[in-house]
C-alpha cells in the first residue's frame, strides 16, 4: 500500500471521530430542545460552525477539483457537511436572524453546487477555482473561529460547545494534513494552509473552552 493509500485511510478513519463529534453536539441540542431547556444553541455562534462548514467544503472541492475523484475526502467531508447544515438549521430556528439564515442557505446552496460538479465532472479547471477558493475559506475560517473564541472568553462559558467535538476535529485536521504531505506540494498546497490555519485556531479555542469548564467546575 502507498503512503497516499495508508494516509486517505488514516485519514478517513479518524475523520470518522469529527463526524461522531457532530453528531453529539447535533444530539446535544436536541436533547436540551426535548428538555425544553432554551436556548438549547446557547454559546454556539453562527460564524464559527457557518466557517468550519467552509472548512469541511474546501477539502470537499478539492477532491472533486483534481483529476482522479479523492475519494478519502469527498465521502468523508459530505456527511460531515449534512451534519453542520443540520446544526445551523437549529441556530436559525431558534434565533431567526438574517445571519444565521444567510448561512443556512449559502451552505445549502454551495453543497448543492458540489452536488453538480459531483455528476459533470471531470472539468480541468475548476482545479485552479478550487485552489482560489480555499484560500478565501481559510480566512473565513479563521476569523470564524477567532470569533467564537471572543464568544467563549467572554462569557467564560463554552455553552453548549462541545469539547469532544473539538478535540476529534484536531485530530481529522492532523490526520488530513499528514495525507496532504503524501501528495505534490504544487497540488495539496490549498489542504495545507487550510488544515494548518485550522489546527492553529482551533487548537486556542479547544484550550478556551478547557479553560471555561474548568472555571465551571
Amino acid at each position: 500500500m502507498s503512503n497516499y493509500h495508508l494516509w486517505g485511510s488514516i485519514s478517513s478513519v479518524l475523520f470518522a471521530l469529527t463526524v461522531y463529534g457532530l453528531w453529539i453536539q447535533l444530539n446535544k441540542i436536541r436533547q436540551r430542545r426535548r428538555a425544553r431547556h432554551f436556548p438549547a444553541t446557547d454559546q454556539l455562534s453562527v460564524n464559527q460552525f457557518f466557517s468550519s462548514y467552509v472548512a469541511f467544503y474546501g477539502n470537499f472541492l478539492f477532491g472533486l477539483a483534481v483529476p482522479v475523484l479523492n475519494h478519502y475526502l469527498v465521502w468523508t467531508r459530505l456527511a460531515a457537511l449534512l451534519l453542520i447544515l443540520n446544526i445551523l438549521f437549529w441556530i436559525w430556528w431558534e434565533r431567526r436572524t438574517r445571519w444565521s439564515f444567510a448561512a443556512l442557505m449559502v451552505g445549502e446552496l454551495l453543497l448543492l453546487a458540489g452536488l453538480s460538479v459531483l455528476f459533470i465532472r471531470p472539468l480541468p479547471a475548476l482545479l485552479g477555482i478550487a485552489n482560489a477558493v480555499i484560500v478565501v475559506m481559510t480566512l473565513v475560517l479563521v476569523q470564524g473561529t477567532v470569533q467564537q473564541m471572543v464568544v467563549v472568553f467572554r462569557a467564560r462559558s463554552a455553552g453548549v460547545l462541545s469539547r469532544r467535538m473539538l478535540l476529534f476535529t484536531l485530530t481529522k485536521d492532523a490526520s488530513t494534513l499528514a495525507f496532504a504531505m503524501t501528495m505534490p506540494l504544487t497540488q495539496s498546497w490549498p489542504l495545507l494552509l487550510l488544515n494548518g490555519a485550522s489546527i492553529i485556531t482551533r487548537g486556542t479555542l479547544l484550550f478556551l473552552v478547557l479553560r471555561a469548564y474548568r472555571l465551571k467546575g
